[in-house]
């Protein structure tokens, strides 16, 4: 009797001390904004990869797409968790199971290829990885598993080591010796990168050495903004790092599209006065949502802008998606303008803004305004929007960006057949397709035009043409898709939502699902017919925008979200 309860005392002590060490074991939840810079341009954090891994195999797209069939949810569940809380089992697993992780985007280049100014596509990054594991299995781990990343994407990579009073360095070199992948590791961090500079201010940054994110009341705000406390990840840009991207990627724009030389030239004198004045901060978060991901963004403006714009931005409450019936079914993009009254809207935009710019400037917000629906056919904004609406769409038939389809519902018929024969020109011809006539300009530049079902719709001779062709058939339009039709009933919340757009969500899920495979090694990814009619059977991904206290709000629920779109960025930059 006594040895049986000194047994059972043994057996309780036991248990309190394994109880009491995998509660001093287990991973104390730390700020990954304290590990990058604070001048970051773009800060992405995650403080569970386990939970990243389990959602997005319980995404409809990765269970009727992957092509492995020993991974699964309920698998990555237990594995992970008996790993984070003991520390048990091999470095990548424990690593994988404990990590939080960050992103830091530090700088982007812009250059010109040719006459064209392009955005480079080797941004200076690094991704952060808190492991909460030692310094020894960390880089045993790292040195695996960015390893043999690096023999997969380089073939023969050289290697360099070196230890310094910071961290042990490895650096893997392309043969050509332009590509690289830097890695450090400093106690239970590992920071990997494609630039040593970046790594070395993640790291001066963790040790205090260099201002961190950490503790930016902006960040903290932003946060709230998107609900990232129960997020899979969030991302965070700073005002000024909006302000610098903006004028970026506008510029680039600008460059790059149909915009007249004037309209580029006005472009680059308002852009550094309105960014300035009008652009805050961004954020993003992503969650499961049903069996797809949804991103949450905000995007911030400046000195109460967005309370006067609530009112023109106002959505129609009497919308309809007529636009899928004269388009075809496997249309790439439709976006609808849902808007109360479109010429309002088109006069309180340019109200807003000039009064944030200059007198000298001023006049010219309406011009460069003007000047940017050119290539939708809009020549005279304030008449046009007069006559049309209150629905108005554009849409893309493809992917390549080349042309985009004006569609508006008809307010004036009379009004607007002077319009687009101004558009046109004089030496209009016309043709019949079905009940509906087909203008055509000789001006190809010009385009075509046509009035059909109480709508008009303008564009390249070659796009409107399909669309009068897809309403004569009417057994393959848009609003006869499945895909269409799914993505419509399963969209985020679109009451207020002044923007709806629906896109082909085909290319990024077949992109992440491929670019899987490789980091897995896996060569038999279902590239065959079975795989292809799973992917068209995915609903399309939906975005709704709407305006919010202090800027916008945009909702997108699709297949893999913004993780797919890293994970292609990631696997891309890394091997090109």
């Amino acid at each position: 009797m006594v040895t049986a309860r000194k047994l059972l005392l043994i057996l309780l002590a036991l248990l309190l001390l394994l109880t009491a060490w995998l509660w001093w074991n287990r991973p104390q939840k730390v700020d990954m904004a304290a590990y990058v810079p604070a001048d970051s341009l773009v800060f992405i954090e995650a403080n569970s990869l386990p939970r990243i891994a389990g959602d997005l195999l319980s995404t409809d797209a990765w269970k009727q797409l992957a092509p492995f069939d020993d991974v699964t949810p309920t698998r990555i569940h237990w594995l992970t968790r008996f790993a984070a809380w003991t520390g048990i089992g091999t470095a990548e697993a424990v690593i994988f199971a404990r990590s939080q992780a960050a992103v830091a985007l530090m700088d982007i280049d812009a250059g010109r290829a040719g006459e064209e100014l392009t955005l480079n596509v080797k941004p200076r990054a690094a991704i952060v990885l808190e492991t909460h594991t030692g310094e020894r299995r960390v880089r045993a781990g790292v040195e695996k598993l960015v390893g043999n990343f690096a023999r997969r994407a380089y073939g023969n990579p050289r290697i360099e080591r070196r230890e310094t009073d910071e961290a042990a360095w490895i650096i893997w070199t392309a043969p050509e010796g332009e590509r690289r992948i830097v890695s450090a590791v400093a106690d239970s961090v590992a920071i990997i990168g494609n630039d040593e500079a970046t790594v070395a201010a993640c790291l001066a940054a963790r040790r205090g050495e260099r201002p961190s994110l950490a503790g930016n009341a902006d960040l903290e705000a932003m946060r709230g903004r998107v609900e990232a406390a129960d997020a899979l990840a969030s991302g965070y840009i700073s005002p000024q790092s909006a302000a610098r991207l903006t004028v970026l990627a506008a510029s680039v724009y600008a460059a790059q599209s149909a915009l007249n030389p004037r309209a580029q030239s006005t472009a680059a004198a308002l852009l550094p006065q309105l960014v300035d004045r009008i652009i805050g901060g961004a954020a993003w978060s992503a969650r499961l949502k049903g069996d797809r991901i949804e991103d949450r963004y905000f995007f911030g403006i400046k000195n109460n802008l967005a309370a006067r714009l609530q009112e023109p931005l106002a959505p129609s409450t009497e919308s309809t998606e007529r636009a899928s019936e004269l388009l075809p079914s496997d249309l790439y993009q439709l976006t609808h303008y849902n808007l109360r009254d479109p010429e309002r809207a088109w006069r309180g935009l340019n109200a807003t803004l000039s009064s944030q710019l200059d007198v000298l400037y001023a006049p010219f917000v309406s011009r460069f305004l003007d000047t940017a629906l050119e290539p939708y056919g809009i020549e005279t904004p304030a008449t046009f929007f007069t006559a049309a609406g209150p629905d108005l769409w554009t849409a893309r038939l493809d992917d390549t960006g080349e042309s985009t389809l004006m569609i508006a519902g008809v307010r004036d018929e009379t009004r607007l057949r002077a319009q687009i024969r101004k558009r046109l020109g004089a030496r209009t011809r016309s043709e019949r397709i079905g009940d509906a006539e087909l203008l055509i300009s000789t001006d190809e530049e010009r385009g075509a035009a046509s009035f059909v079902a109480n709508h008009l719709i303008m564009g390249a001779e070659g796009d409107v043409r399909t669309a009068l062709q897809t309403r004569t058939a009417a057994t393959r339009t848009l609003a006869t898709s499945d895909a269409f039709k799914r993505a419509q009933h399963n969209a985020p919340e679109s009451d207020g939502a002044s923007v709806i757009t629906y896109t082909d969500d085909r290319a990024p899920t077949r992109s992440f699902i491929y670019a899987i495979a490789r980091l897995r090694q896996n060569t038999n990814a279902q590239r065959n017919e079975s795989f292809d009619q799973s992917l068209a059977a995915l609903p399309y991904s939906v975005s709704t925008t709407r305006v919010v206290e202090g800027g916008f709000e945009r909702r997108t629920l699709s297949s893999f979200g913004q993780f797919g779109a890293i994970t292609t960025l990631f696997e891309t930059n890394a091997t090109s």
